[in-house]
């Protein structure tokens, strides 16, 4: 009996249950369903905090009670049976093992939903990038290799150990990886050409949608004092008006105006989106909806960077969009732009840079106006300077 005993004590694993701690190790019925350590730390500990309990009750007891050998009456050991089904509720031991197995199953449950919903995504994202590829080779090729890589990156990510330019760099090797395995392995021989562009799209579903806060909250946090310094610049610019810039933008022509309104919106929309993608999505948008505007504005029919680019700095003066640096710096690690996308969005970025480094030349003004403007103090258009100066002249002779 007694070696019965020590063989089940020594060698948990033949009861073939985990610890009810949800610890990891076997668990044995002899400890109430914990390993040894779990065990010691939790049903001993609550065993001597019910000792303690216990000797309290008892002393205030015998105090303030009245002896058994006096008669009680029937409220009184009412109110007797009822506190001793309190102290059963109370019962600490009950509570901390009922704690325990209520953490495992909260536990095993968060992680089924977790689960569930990384499944539910790699199956939205497979269906809308990967599905009309011609093969189920390539197609669950992809997927396996994206999932092995979107695990790994997940655990960097969340180690605030790892720099950013780590994430940086592991994730533009994975893509150049992916990309090459896409020319040269012959599974994919068959697939379209656009294979690669609707592959990036899969892959930034997969990663981003799970790993964006990670990423960007790191970006945000390095690039915070040039995000800040740029929307106090362009609060400060908030008196600047489209004619200033010379750009056609028309506010009056009501289509016009509902287009920058539009573009307006697009931009500010930027810092919301979570996919790189998305983000770049927003900046066509907003390219398009300016181009709207300018073809309203002007009879003119064509569209170049002389009536684009001071149109695109007038947008982002009256957008305002917050973490603009963030974001562009974001695109420039995690995105793929290419032609035209690549484009328009280093035409926001030269507009960043050109409302930094503004003066008063850049707008036609003299630089006393320059300072009046941005101490915000009225300052008398030019023609009634000139309309006042040559009335006094009038007068004097």
């Amino acid at each position: 009996m007694l070696k019965s005993q020590s063989t089940s004590i020594t060698n948990p694993k033949a009861d073939g249950e985990l610890c009810r701690n949800a610890c990891g190790f076997y668990g044995n019925q002899i400890w109430d369903g914990f390993c040894s350590k779990c065990y010691r730390e939790v049903y001993q500990q609550a065993k001597e905090i019910q000792e303690g309990y216990d000797g309290k009750l008892s002393n205030s007891t015998s105090d303030g009670t009245p002896s058994s050998s006096v008669p009680s009456s029937p409220s009184f050991s009412n109110f007797q049976e009822k506190r001793r089904s309190n102290m059963n509720m109370r019962n600490p031991i009950r509570q901390m093992v009922n704690r325990a197995g209520s953490l495992r199953s909260t536990n095993n449950s968060v992680m089924s939903s977790l689960s569930h919903e990384e499944h539910a995504l790699e199956h939205e994202a497979a269906s809308k990038h990967l599905e009309i590829m011609t093969t189920d080779d390539a197609r669950l090729d992809i997927k396996s290799q994206v999932k092995t890589f979107a695990n790994n990156f997940h655990k960097k990510c969340a180690n605030k150990n790892i720099q950013l330019d780590t994430l940086i760099q592991d994730y533009g090797s994975f893509r150049e990886t992916l990309k090459k395995r896409l020319l040269t392995n012959p599974i994919y021989r068959d697939e379209n050409e656009d294979l690669i562009l609707r592959v990036r799209d899969y892959i930034e579903r997969i990663i981003f949608s799970r790993d964006y806060s990670f990423i960007f909250n790191r970006i945000a946090i390095i690039c915070e004092d040039k995000d800040l310094s740029i929307q106090n610049r362009i609060s400060s610019l908030h008196w600047i008006t489209a004619p200033m810039l010379d750009t056609v933008l028309n506010e009056n022509i009501s289509i016009a105006r509902e287009a920058i309104y539009k573009a307006i919106n697009a931009l500010i929309e930027l810092d919301s989106k979570t996919i790189p993608q998305g983000k770049i999505h927003s900046i066509m948008e907003c390219k398009a909806f300016i181009e709207e505007a300018i073809r309203a504005s002007s009879s003119s029919s064509g569209i170049n960077a002389d009536s684009f680019l001071p149109a695109l700095i007038y947008i982002v003066l009256k957008a305002k969009p917050p973490r603009l640096h963030s974001n562009i710096r974001f695109l420039s690690h995690f995105s793929q732009p290419s032609g035209e996308q690549l484009y328009y969005l280093a035409n926001l970025d030269s507009a960043v840079r050109f409302i930094e480094l503004l003066q008063a030349q850049h707008l036609g003004l003299s630089s006393d106006d320059f300072s009046l403007y941005m101490r915000g103090e009225p300052v008398l258009p030019s023609k009634f300077v000139f309309f006042f100066f040559f009335t006094s002249i009038y007068w004097i002779c």
